[in-house]
């Protein structure tokens, strides 16, 4: 099925890279509203963030009571802790689609600057636009990072920079989406927590 939409799209384009970008905003379209959600759960927990912190100093030693206090406090807000996990859940198994496409024989052929849309930079460290993609998520990553509220955990910022690495081990095409959908979050992060 993702095949024929890629193909058809491509088709449409000319370009398999477009069909890949086309594919990508349909699917971040599609999740606008789960995403739309997670915002506002993130803009709930900035609001809260004093009242969170006042629970972990008050129950950080046990675990089960901070949860249920957190959960209250959040639901009290119409919102919840996990609010901000849907958009990835429910793109998880599109994205698996994605790369078992990328990663198959159907895009051999196709390019990008010249570079196979099957290559890793792995494996192929001279390809101009694995690097191109490296650099653009980077880039994208950098930007997030300094939007993040004040008091984001490391963990959070290090997370910013998974997509940069992962594409040094998937294909142009896997980048192509990587790039996009950066792209997409970062827009979508900056017109919705106006």
């Amino acid at each position: 099925m993702l095949h024929h939409v890629l193909v058809l799209l491509s088709s449409t384009t000319g370009s398999v890279a477009a069909a890949i970008v086309i594919a990508t905003l349909v699917v971040r379209a599609a999740l606008l509203p789960l995403s739309l959600r997670a915002y506002r759960a993130e803009k709930v927990r900035s609001r809260l963030a004093p009242q969170l912190t006042a629970l972990r100093e008050r129950h950080g030693k046990d675990p089960v009571v901070l949860a249920e206090k957190t959960t209250a406090l959040m639901r009290a807000e119409g919102s919840g802790p996990l609010a901000g996990l849907l958009p990835m859940l429910a793109q998880a198994p599109v994205i698996w689609l994605l790369y078992r496409e990328f990663s198959g024989d159907a895009l051999h052929g196709h390019t990008l600057l010249g570079a196979d849309l099957t290559a890793r930079l792995l494996d192929h460290p001279a390809l101009l636009a694995g690097w191109l993609i490296v650099a653009a998520l980077a880039a994208i990553a950098v930007w997030n990072v300094r939007r993040l509220p004040a008091g984001s955990p490391a963990l959070v910022r290090a997370l910013s920079f998974g997509t940069v690495a992962f594409a040094v081990l998937t294909p142009v095409a896997a980048g192509i989406y990587l790039v996009t959908s950066g792209l997409w979050t970062a827009v979508e992060r900056v017109v919705a927590l106006r």
